[in-house]
């Protein structure tokens, strides 16, 4: 049975990735129909006349950046569903992102089949935590060791503190000294910048860790 027709619209500067990511989608969605934009001004412009079901919106362009153009489009167009992609990978960004109304982020080097699947979720969400939802189960220790470093042990010992385990009940747990217990506690607070135990446990509640 043929699908309805959706219109996809990628807003990036670079006319090869933009290219190479249509073909892509092609192969594996023959219902998919796009529309390439270069500049995030431009975009501005002319969504009035494009009306697409999502926008793969790159962040650094000429013109206007890809966070501002996502602010301008989600107050006139709260509808259209905004995939951010970009090469930048810090907390800051993503977060700017997702709070300024981003349906979904994703990093540039994502293999199709993620970005498949990130696609067909946001194109087919209505409602919901937008911060769960990108932060799928098991991409949530992927996503803080790439952008804190955090290490396998630390994102274990995150898990226990997150319960409120002692440092002598986790140590207990995973056959740990008390001194190595605290020094990857201290490693994490360094890392994430964060003050006291009420704050991690703000960090990990606020991102669904």
């Amino acid at each position: 049975m043929k699908h309805n027709p959706i219109h996809i619209l990628i807003v990036d500067d670079h006319q090869l990735f933009a290219e190479g990511l249509m073909a892509l989608l092609k192969q594996h969605h023959d219902d998919y129909f796009f529309t390439h934009i270069h500049r995030g001004d431009l975009l501005i412009k002319s969504i009035g006349n494009l009306t697409p079901h999502l926008i793969l919106l790159d962040i650094k362009m000429p013109g206007l950046d890809g966070i501002k153009a996502l602010e301008l489009l989600k107050k006139e167009n709260s509808h259209i569903k905004i995939i951010m992609i970009s090469t930048f990978s810090d907390a800051e960004t993503i977060n700017k992102c997702l709070s300024k109304g981003a349906d979904a982020f994703l990093l540039k080097n994502v293999g199709i089949t993620e970005l498949r699947n990130t696609i067909d979720k946001v194109l087919h969400q209505n409602s919901g935590n937008k911060y769960a939802d990108f932060f799928d189960k098991d991409k949530q220790y992927e996503w803080v060791s790439t952008i804190y470093k955090i290490t396998k042990r630390e994102w274990e010992i995150m898990q226990y503190i997150k319960i409120g385990e002692t440092n002598q009940q986790i140590s207990n747990r995973l056959n740990l000294s008390i001194y190595t217990t605290e020094t990857h506690r201290k490693n994490i607070m360094q890392k994430l910048k964060l003050k006291n135990p009420t704050e991690l446990i703000k960090f990990l509640l606020e991102n669904q860790l």
